[in-house]
């Protein structure tokens, strides 16, 4: 076995074995290995006795590795023709996944000189940094404002017709009476960073909104269209009404909905607006133009300036932020970074430009402190962090 043959095997095996996956006779194979060399041995002790590295794997769960193994399988031939020519270069410019030991082992393993991983992979100066929480501000529509947190049960508002009470945390409007309002009565919720929360509107939709996110809604749809208005991020489960078309109204996009499931990402700081359709069809029409495009479930509309175009996607991505966890597929490590800091309610400072085109794929779990994120981050040797009074500084 060759020098590029033993190293991708070895990088293999023991990043299987952290993640318990071995079979007995890859065990058989791996414990040969160790007793080779002192080196061998120390390296193994090293990855193996990481407690931090293995405990995060755990817990952040099964991380997609087509992308990792592709990129372990171009390090393979860039070794492989290094070897050729009698010279090993150091390897830079990794980092095509995070959260990976596979990628972690290999990448150590084969720089000159290091035959072992530093004892430490933790941030220096470890602080907390608690993931956001339950919490928004509403304004009602004769200007009251109420403070929302997670309580289990409280009436908020009764009127003539409609009656806003929370509910085991959810915030929910119910009409009552015969007689319909001529005039729409328009609350807002608004989410800030470092937030979440949930409402049930008058017709029965449900919405889940995002950190830093606001929405303009009437107490009680009244006409032929229920209308409501969104800037960040929320996800949407239309109450079906063929009488009544429900029609989401971003800065640069209506939403038109036929009873579905959705999520739409508007903020103001994004580069590009995007609607995922989960279930149903919805249309989107650009404003001030003529664009539109028709979505089909799987599909998702893309919207840069006023030019929009639709992709299939893994819709699982987009909407994994309302079940807990948080996916992140090729994306830079600035539009995830920026994307964790509002739910983390942090600032992110980058000490060099380069820094924010590497891109990773991977998985984490909402609830969890962001310094756990961040060690998870800092154990594949791209990038470390200082932490100093929430703001997260990026360095080489």
């Amino acid at each position: 076995m060759n020098r590029a043959d033993e190293v991708f095997r070895v990088s293999e095996m023991i990043s299987r074995c952290i993640l318990g996956e071995l079979t007995d006779a890859e065990k058989l194979w791996l414990e040969k290995w160790v007793e080779v060399s002192p080196e061998n041995k120390e390296l193994f002790d090293r990855l193996v006795g990481e407690k931090m590295l293995s405990e995060k794997v755990r817990a952040y769960g099964r991380i997609n590795r087509k992308e990792p193994l592709e990129e372990l399988l171009n390090r393979k031939k860039q070794l492989e023709q290094s070897v050729r020519r009698r010279r090993v270069t150091r390897v830079v410019g990794y980092a095509a996944a995070i959260l990976l030991p596979l990628a972690v082992v290999f990448y150590f393993y084969i720089r000159p000189g290091r035959g072992v991983l530093p004892a430490e992979l933790r941030l220096e100066d470890r602080v907390e940094l608690p993931a956001g929480e339950s919490k928004a501000i509403l304004q009602l529509a004769d200007g009251k404002v109420v403070e929302l947190t997670p309580e289990s049960s409280r009436h908020i508002a009764r009127g003539d017709r409609v009656t806003i009470k929370q509910d085991s945390g959810i915030i929910k409007y119910k009409v009552d009476g015969s007689t319909m309002r001529q005039k729409e009565q328009f609350n807002t919720i608004t989410v800030p960073r470092g937030a979440e929360f949930s409402l049930e509107l008058s017709d029965g939709t449900r919405v889940w909104l995002n950190a830093e996110s606001r929405l303009r809604f009437p107490e009680e749809f009244v006409g032929k269209h229920r209308k409501v208005y969104l800037e960040g991020e929320a996800y949407f489960d239309v109450s079906r009404d063929p009488e009544k078309r429900f029609e989401v109204q971003t800065e640069s996009a209506e939403i038109r909905v036929y009873g579905t499931e959705f999520n739409v990402l508007a903020y103001k700081d994004e580069r590009e607006i995007t609607t995922t359709l989960v279930k149903g069809s919805v249309g989107i029409k650009v404003q001030g133009t003529k664009e539109r495009v028709r979505l089909e479930p799987g599909e998702q509309a893309c919207l840069v300036g006023n030019k929009i175009t639709k992709r299939e996607v893994d819709t699982e991505i987009y909407t994994a932020w309302m079940k807990g966890r948080l996916v992140f597929k090729s994306v830079r490590l600035e539009d995830m970074l920026r994307r964790l800091a509002r739910w983390y309610n942090v600032d992110v400072v980058f000490s060099e430009e380069s820094l924010k085109d590497v891109t990773f794929t991977g998985e984490v779990k909402k609830y969890e402190d962001f310094t756990e994120i961040l060690e998870v981050i800092e154990s594949t040797r791209t990038a470390h962090f200082q932490v100093k009074d929430r703001i997260v500084i990026v360095l080489k």
